[in-house]
């Protein structure tokens, strides 16, 4: 098995996907998003290693001349990249919004002879048959249609210029390079964290949820029980209370 607890990985997340955020958020402060290297508008980059990402966004935040420090909000794999950037750059960080971030370097092994395990709030069969990726979309994975229509067909396009995505090495990579760079209890010390999760019932995601709140002692948990992965389309009242409550 990968060293994951999600049994998918998504095909293309880009900034046209927040549009249901970011007007809300753009309400109580300034948002911004990026789509990384390669992607959609961005040119080409180097290896989507996880340092290089992180990396990047330092460099795009200078860039933008945006003022410091920051909340971050780190999606998926992104939370990796998140939480590398404020080992990286402990000064301009002053608080983490971590969305359902399900990587682990020591997923719990499945007992002989267990059957798939289902998603909690979904009216579809389980789709759990083994700890193998099974490639889907944001518009498999989500009420797609809820995005306004032009952000569908923006995120359409940037589909049709093959963008080169993160793969499970990837993944990999950055949870070998927190181990060595934020290692011991609690590497954000204080800083404000909150964790953002779904209603996935995949075995052991659970464990890594309790494992992320104890990232820093001032963490606190939201949960998005209608969510399969998307939770910045589906639910997105509850990406925007967690960062509202991180800037508080």
């Amino acid at each position: 098995p990968r060293s994951t607890l999600f049994p998918y990985t998504t095909l293309f997340r880009s900034s046209f996907d927040w549009a249901l955020v970011q007007t809300e958020v753009a309400k109580f402060t300034t948002i911004c998003t990026y789509d990384v290297s390669g992607t959609a508008w961005s040119d080409p980059g180097p290896k989507l290693t996880c340092r290089a990402r992180a990396g990047e966004v330092h460099r795009l935040i200078r860039a933008a001349q945006l003022p410091e420090p920051l909340v971050i909000v780190g999606f998926s794999i992104g939370g990796c990249v998140a939480r590398l950037y404020a080992a990286e750059f402990p000064q301009e960080v002053s608080g983490m919004v971590i969305v359902d971030h399900a990587f682990s370097p020591d997923p719990d092994p499945a007992p002989p002879n267990s059957p798939p395990v289902s998603f909690r709030g979904l009216d579809s069969p389980p789709v759990l048959i083994s700890q193998t990726p099974i490639a889907i979309g944001a518009e498999d994975s989500s009420d797609f249609g809820r995005l306004p229509e032009s952000a569908r067909e923006l995120h359409r396009w940037a589909m049709s210029l093959h963008p080169k995505l993160p793969t499970w090495n990837d993944a990999e990579d950055c949870l070998a390079e927190l181990k060595n760079t934020a290692p011991g209890p609690f590497p954000l010390g204080n800083l404000p964290l909150a964790v953002v999760s779904t209603g996935n019932a995949a075995r052991g995601y659970d464990r890594l949820q309790a494992e992320l709140l104890g990232l820093s002692h001032r963490s606190t948990q939201l949960k998005a029980e209608r969510s399969f992965h998307s939770v910045e389309i589906d639910q997105p009242e509850v990406v925007i209370a967690a960062i509202r409550q991180v800037i508080r």
